[in-house]
């Protein structure tokens, strides 16, 4: 008899090992799936918070508040200006914040690029530039926004993402505004982020549009 009971305790124990086994693995189970959870979380963080600095960034374009607007520059990249989406690495201005304000303070024309069809350069002010090529149409109340998404597409190569990689941007977009051009008054402004010491800055100011 005392056998007998010896051998119901032994299956006894091995039935509570067997469950807390079970149990432990049901944790580990909901433990992976909590962390994918959170990482959704991060990631729809990110874009909020780069929404929240892209909306601010437009409004001070709008109000032409230029000194507000430098201060969202990158700290050591500076920022690059490029007239349209094919990023031409030879022409497009790259400035830094204190060589933008200072061009701002001064009114002085420089060259941004040059005009698609003509070819001829794209001499500008600070101001004219950022009227004709960043800020020229009301952003702030866009028709389309896309997030690290290529909206306005036309008969040019777009180098975005080779030039700025895994940099994230933000497209905002107006399909057009006279129906007699069929689309081809279509203009995109993106604006391109790369993170430094745990904030987002702007490192490219792209407009896009319709090209020959």
């Amino acid at each position: 008899m005392k056998q007998l009971g010896f051998l119901w305790l032994g299956v006894l124990a091995l039935i509570m090992v067997s469950c807390n086994r079970t149990d432990k693995s049901a944790d580990s189970s909901l433990s992976s799936d909590s962390g994918k959870t959170v990482n959704a979380v991060d990631s729809v963080a990110d874009e909020g918070t780069l929404t929240t600095i892209a909306t601010e960034i437009l409004t001070t374009l709008k109000t032409k508040d230029y000194t507000a607007f430098a201060s969202y520059f990158h700290p050591t990249e500076g920022v690059v200006f490029s007239p349209y989406g094919f990023i031409d690495t030879k022409t497009a201005k790259k400035v830094s914040k204190a060589s933008f304000l200072k061009l701002v303070e001064e009114k002085v024309s420089v060259i941004w690029g040059n005009y698609d069809g003509s070819g001829d350069v794209i001499r500008l002010t600070a101001q004219q530039y950022l009227e004709n090529f960043v800020y020229n149409a009301d952003y702030l109340h866009a028709e389309k926004i896309g997030y690290d998404q290529i909206i306005g597409k036309g008969n040019s190569l777009n180098n975005l993402n080779e030039i700025f990689p895994k940099h994230p941007f933000i497209e905002y977009h107006f399909s057009g505004f006279d129906k007699k051009y069929s689309g081809m008054d279509w203009t995109s402004l993106r604006l391109v982020f790369k993170q430094y010491q745990s904030n987002y800055y702007l490192v490219a100011v792209i407009h896009d549009q319709w090209t020959t």
